[in-house]
């Protein structure tokens, strides 16, 4: 046999049986392992509990099939954190049905003039209802009085104008019973006594503007509680207007005079970090407890820091979203209920954390 001849299929046949045995498998093939998910908490949290809590109260609320629906809401002011969060929600909910929403505010939280003529250009535009929140109870029943001959509905969300005085003068508007301004000064004020304890001490009041019914309900709650504990002296309550400026000077003077101060509630947040301004400069931020109202999101970060000691809290963004509703149920010819509750709730560095979402 002529071996040179067939030696190139001997090499071919060689090298195939090497390939072969090198692409034979040396271990096991692989097995699939199972992939657990993580688990997923649903627990709803606290700002979605409320929520969902809230705009259940809409009794009878149905979205409106007509989208040419106009709502004017009137607001305090743009000046201040808690309203721009307030404004976020009636845009939201205004989306969410699909009709005209327009919202206007006063320029400072005091300028009852300037709200006044705003909500009379409102009345002059023609919406299908007004959702108005007014900064004194007396300062928007003209509007009122004029929207009423208008034939356009009036929706107070809170219980602010004077009622009374409203119908007098031959007006007419639906007040709901949303936010319990007297609850919210109890519960600030009761976190200051639990502090202190039975040591006790002086504290002060910082009211918003002295017209303001929210201002005057919160004081009156913060009141009953420290007139009513054991070892505490309440020592002022004074005006801060809502603004920062004339909270801290307040402040300043409150604890010039009396050193040994331990606590101060504040109707508000922008004057609750004023006050622990006031604090830290005196050199006792760490000595004096100070509680505000509205958990804003500067309150937010002042209590993760150490500083502010607490604040009242309810939902501006949920009030937003009420708050057309109830416009819309008005502008629909629907009867609103009497009483929607949006719940309270103290927050302290204990659950400052669990406030992550809350708006």
């Amino acid at each position: 046999m002529n071996f040179k001849k067939f030696a190139p299929l001997f090499v071919i046949l060689i090298l195939a049986l090497v390939l072969s045995a090198c692409a034979s498998p040396t271990t096991e093939p692989l097995v699939e392992q199972d992939v657990v998910p993580e688990a997923v908490d649903d627990t709803p949290t606290v700002f979605q509990q409320m929520r969902e809590e809230s705009l259940a109260g809409m009794v009878g609320f149905e979205a409106p099939t007509n989208k040419d629906i106009r709502i004017g809401v009137l607001m305090i002011t743009m000046a201040n954190p808690f309203w721009v969060t307030f404004a976020d929600g009636v845009t939201s909910m205004g989306e969410e049905l699909g009709i005209t929403v327009d919202i206007q505010s006063a320029p400072t939280e005091g300028d009852i003039s300037s709200q006044l003529a705003t909500c009379e250009s409102m009345v002059a535009a023609g919406y299908d209802a007004l959702v108005l929140y007014a900064i004194t109870e007396n300062n928007l029943i003209p509007c009122i009085v004029k929207a009423t001959n208008a034939g356009i509905p009036v929706i107070e969300p809170n219980i602010i104008s004077d009622l009374a005085a409203v119908e007098a003068d031959g007006g007419k508007v639906t007040q709901i019973r949303t936010l319990d301004f007297f609850n919210q000064g109890v519960l600030g004020a009761q976190y200051i006594v639990d502090q202190l304890g039975a040591e006790g001490g002086k504290v002060a009041i910082i009211e918003g503007l002295a017209a303001a019914p929210q201002s005057m309900a919160r004081r009156d709650g913060a009141i009953s509680i420290f007139e009513s504990s054991a070892n505490i002296e309440l020592i002022t309550s004074q005006a801060g207007d809502w603004d920062r400026t004339v909270a801290l000077n307040a402040a300043t003077n409150i604890i010039q005079a009396n050193p040994d101060i331990k606590g101060f509630y504040c109707a508000n947040d922008v004057m609750a970090l004023a006050v622990v301004e006031a604090a830290i400069a005196a050199g006792k931020g760490d000595q004096i407890i100070v509680v505000g109202t509205d958990f804003i999101e500067d309150a937010k970060t002042s209590i993760k820091d150490g500083l502010l000691n607490g604040s009242v809290s309810f939902s501006p963004y949920v009030w937003g979203e009420l708050s057309v509703q109830m416009g819309v149920m008005a502008a629909m010819g629907m009867e609103v209920p009497e009483t929607v509750p949006v719940m309270n709730v103290l927050v302290t560095k204990d659950n400052v954390d669990s406030m992550e979402d809350w708006k």
